[in-house]
């Protein structure tokens, strides 16, 4: 998914998007033809609106890497976390490519319901959100951290060069748009069906986007 206006894209691990979610399309031929009707495109134009449409029916969309960039252009309190200048950090200051990384949980989060209070995830030069005020549509949108990073050492395996600036960043977070949710998750949560510590993220994201279909709709209040 295409970062949002003044991001930039992926490289540097900021909120452009990452290596992990990759963001491009694979090569057609690569594709047996009887799946290449499945790929598909990301456009503000066209894409969006129904996503809008989809989210404010009471609809629920998780995010993973580099598709968190729906955020943006949804117009969510965030911004990039690892950016100076308003420019994405370059690789000189800034790189962890496949790498495991420790991060803070708000475990009373219905989302992050049976998670430990600290947990490691699989980054990949994943993104890296930063909270502001109010959202860009000028609207409080509800945004609520789910998971953050914290400490300036919070590397488990791997190679982090300069990891200390990911302290205070948002891994994962949720956010109100109409009568839906999204759900937005940095790092791999699912990384090659590996990352079994983080499951429990989209699986709860599954179950309370179905208990929400099946919920009576809330009375506006007066």
């Amino acid at each position: 998914m295409p970062a949002g206006e003044g991001e930039g894209q992926g490289g540097q691990g900021g909120g452009g998007g990452g290596g992990g979610g990759g963001g491009g399309q694979p090569d057609s031929n690569a594709i047996p033809a009887q799946f290449r009707g499945w790929l598909g495109r990301f456009t503000t134009e066209q894409t969006l609106p129904r996503l809008r449409e989809f989210l404010n029916g009471g609809g629920t969309i998780i995010t993973i890497g580099s598709s968190t960039n729906l955020g943006r252009h949804l117009g969510l309190a965030v911004e990039n976390h690892l950016a100076e200048n308003g420019r994405p950090l370059p690789r000189e200051k800034f790189y962890v490519p496949g790498s495991v990384i420790r991060v803070r949980v708000d475990s009373t989060q219905p989302i992050a319901y049976g998670m430990p209070g600290e947990v490691d995830v699989f980054f990949d030069e994943s993104p890296v959100w930063r909270q502001r005020a109010v959202g860009a549509n000028g609207q409080d949108d509800q945004l609520r951290r789910i998971a953050w990073y914290e400490g300036e050492r919070p590397l488990r395996s791997g190679w982090a060069w300069g990891q200390e600036r990911l302290q205070g960043g948002l891994a994962a977070a949720q956010a109100r748009v109409g009568r839906g949710t999204v759900y937005l998750f940095g790092p791999e949560i699912l990384f090659r069906g590996q990352p079994h510590g983080t499951f429990k993220f989209l699986f709860n994201g599954i179950h309370l986007a179905r208990a929400g279909a099946l919920a009576p709709p809330r009375e506006a209040s007066q």
